[in-house]
């Protein structure tokens, strides 16, 4: 197609690759953000000991920022005799190979100054069997059934954990384990190590709720919470576990903060835990290759509508609180394919045009990935991994958790990736660009036009994906091509063309009205 000079050159001016200019970002003062989420001993190390800590991170606030992320998602900090710190030892406490209180106090300070929210992991279903709490409940039930008289504080420890003295009382389904020598059991639902806290205890919430006070007050400044399992609290108890949630969300929103809830499970269980207070719940129809976001590529784009139909699913699940997309996280295969760095980027882009807060894994925008393990001790650890900030002098390289396996670094490190024009990384950063310039993107109600429902068809000779979404006073359309390999053209009938977001150097075309589109690109029309 013949390009018109003038009209390509306005193009040029409006597409977001390079240096070239771009509208100011003008981010709204909601809890609508761009988080990342960092296995804290795996990003950056500031004193090299081989462990990512606090420090590190704060050390990588202007990195994070410049690429246009506006949350940071912790994975737990607080003391913890495991590697994951997801049994915790002492909530009040950050663990020592993290660094202190004041690291943390400064950490939040910073983010703030740069318009970036922290947000921590709040454990708060099961503890570790070596937090002191479950070493009095021990004490206290033995005492009980002992016939000895409680303490009022005694008798508050003695409901903080499920306890069970018998194995016909064994709800099925429930796992449980001895308390030791005691002739008494613990509902241990994740692991022997990992006792379950008892939620029928007014106790119990005040102990949750003590946590949340204390890092969300004015010395600290949290902004909110990542809840991890809330299936956990009363096992797959629907009912109950709503009832938990409200309450930690009323507390959360009282310090103004922002909860994101782990329903790992279907669409279904995800919509009926939206009946809670919680802001958000991770959309796990969104993750992985059976993902609405990945699946859309099946069959080289031909199932380009799951993009659009997981969507608006998505915003209807999640009814009038805020959508969570994501591709992967700590718990789950990376989602990049290795050594397919057009694929990669163009997944990327499709998860930050979509509804919500976006998640995004450490380590995804570099296009890492991990060895997919069917099972095994080595699974976890290996979805971990250190992140690569320069290949060449490896300042703030983390050591591997201990039983992960080596994964492959398909691609160059994050300093050599800021070089490289053509990047993952900079394929990142122009995506986030345009996400916090247009609200619409994140916020935006979902149409499609009449003369895009045609276009949208599911048909051999044409793989795009047309539709407008609207948040107050703006309007966008979105333009997808879901192809790997062809060009296709679209009649713009005199929007204008604010960005085109490609995944490689071949550039999109404009005569009169058509706009003709590379393969993998995102156009963004006014």
């Amino acid at each position: 197609m013949k390009k018109i000079p003038l009209l390509l050159s306005f193009l040029l001016l409006f597409s977001c690759q390079g240096n070239q200019k771009q509208e100011e970002t003008h981010i709204p003062e909601d809890d609508y953000r761009n988080y990342y989420e960092i296995f804290v001993s795996s990003f950056c190390d500031s004193n090299n000991d081989g462990i990512g800590d606090l420090k590190g991170i704060d050390e990588k606030l202007d990195y994070l920022s410049d690429i246009g992320y506006t949350g940071i998602w912790l994975t737990p900090i607080f003391s913890s005799p495991s590697y994951h710190k997801y049994d915790t030892k002492d909530y009040f406490t950050i663990d020592s190979d993290f660094g202190s209180l004041d690291d943390l106090k400064k950490l939040i300070k910073d983010a703030h100054k740069r318009n970036m929210k922290v947000i921590l992991d709040g454990v708060f279903n099961h503890s570790s069997e070596t937090n002191p709490w479950f070493l009095n409940s021990l004490l206290a039930h033995r005492k009980k059934l002992l016939g000895q008289t409680l303490t009022e504080e005694e008798k508050d420890y003695d409901s903080l954990y499920t306890f069970i003295d018998k194995k016909e009382e064994m709800i099925p389904g429930r796992k449980y384990c001895k308390a030791g020598a005691n002739d008494f059991y613990y509902e241990c639902n994740f692991s022997n190590d990992m006792p379950e806290f008892n939620f029928e205890s007014s106790f119990t919430y005040s102990k949750i709720g003590s946590i949340i006070d204390y890092y969300m007050s004015d010395e600290i400044s949290a902004d909110g919470f990542r809840l991890d399992a809330v299936l956990y609290y009363d096992y797959k108890n629907t009912e109950k576990n709503i009832e938990v949630l409200n309450y930690i969300a009323d507390k959360i929103h009282s310090h103004n903060g922002y909860v994101v809830g782990e329903c790992y499970s279907t669409k279904d269980t995800i919509e009926a835990y939206y009946k809670s207070k919680c802001d958000s719940f991770f959309y796990f129809p969104s993750m992985g290759n059976d993902g609405f976001l990945a699946s859309s590529l099946g069959f080289n784009g031909g199932f380009k509508n799951k993009y659009l139909d997981g969507l608006k699913e998505m915003i209807q699940v999640s009814s009038d609180h805020i959508p969570a997309p994501f591709l992967d996280n700590h718990d789950t295969p990376r989602f990049p394919r290795a050594k397919n760095k057009r694929q990669n980027k163009f997944l990327l882009g499709l998860r930050d045009m979509a509804n919500g807060c976006i998640f995004n894994y450490y380590g995804d925008e570099i296009g890492m990935t991990s060895t997919n393990l069917k099972s095994g001790d080595y699974q976890d650890a290996s979805y971990r991994t250190h992140y690569y900030f320069d290949d060449e002098t490896h300042a703030g390289e983390c050591c591997d958790p201990e039983r992960a396996l080596e994964q492959e670094n398909c691609y160059s490190g994050a300093k050599a990736q800021l070089e490289e024009e053509d990047s993952i990384l900079n394929y990142e950063k122009k995506a986030l660009k345009l996400r916090n310039t247009y609200p619409s993107i994140a916020r935006g109600s979902i149409h499609v036009e009449e003369d895009d429902k045609a276009i949208n068809a599911d048909t051999d000779d044409n793989l795009l994906l047309c539709f407008d979404k609207t948040y107050q006073d703006e309007t966008i359309k979105m333009i997808f091509n879901f192809s790997d390999e062809y060009s296709y053209s679209y009649d713009r009938k005199g929007k204008k063309v604010l960005s085109v977001l490609r995944v490689d150097e071949k550039k999109e075309e404009m005569e009169g009205d058509i706009l003709t589109l590379p393969p993998y690109s995102i156009a963004l029309l006014q």
